[in-house]
């Protein structure tokens, strides 16, 4: 059934992970007044005359996030083959891992190579973190409904 608790938790995943797509996660203010805006595609410096340019572009990023969003969204659809989909949340944690590294690695390098008089983390550095709990949630929910399955079977 599509309407099963897990396919909420998973569909709560893709809107975070799209939400990541367009919601900054970072932001360093340098020395010099121009501030670094981290987001999942690109790293934006704004100067004070409101110029804005392209710092660095970060493709790979914003590959794991529409890929983990996307590879969950279509979790949901298959609800017929729990096994699968177990499997499919698994990948999927090991991606929101994987992009968790991977923000870590390009705000500390940005941040390392420049002087900065303040930096701080935004709220949707916190989405993939959400997006594990949410996965997690769906997994064992998957699990219990495989178990149930089983118990029926073994009842017949």
């Amino acid at each position: 059934m599509i309407q099963r608790k897990q396919s909420v938790y998973l569909f709560l995943v893709a809107i975070i992970m799209s939400w990541l797509l367009v919601r900054p996660y970072a932001e360093i203010v340098l020395v010099d007044g121009r501030s670094l805006i981290f987001h999942s595609l690109v790293i934006k410096s704004y100067s004070i005359p409101n110029i804005i340019e392209n710092f660095k572009y970060t493709i790979p990023l914003a590959l794991l996030v529409f890929l983990t969003g996307a590879l969950n969204f279509v979790n949901i659809f298959l609800f017929n083959r729990r096994i699968i989909q177990m499997r499919l949340c698994l990948l999927s944690l090991s991606m929101l891992i994987l992009i968790i590294l991977t923000m870590t690695i390009y705000y500390f390098m940005i941040r390392s190579s420049m002087d900065f008089k303040l930096h701080f983390l935004r709220m949707a550095a916190g989405f993939p973190i959400l997006g594990i709990v949410f996965n997690f949630l769906a997994y064992k929910s998957i699990q219990q409904d495989e178990m149930l399955v089983k118990s029926y079977d073994r009842i017949r």
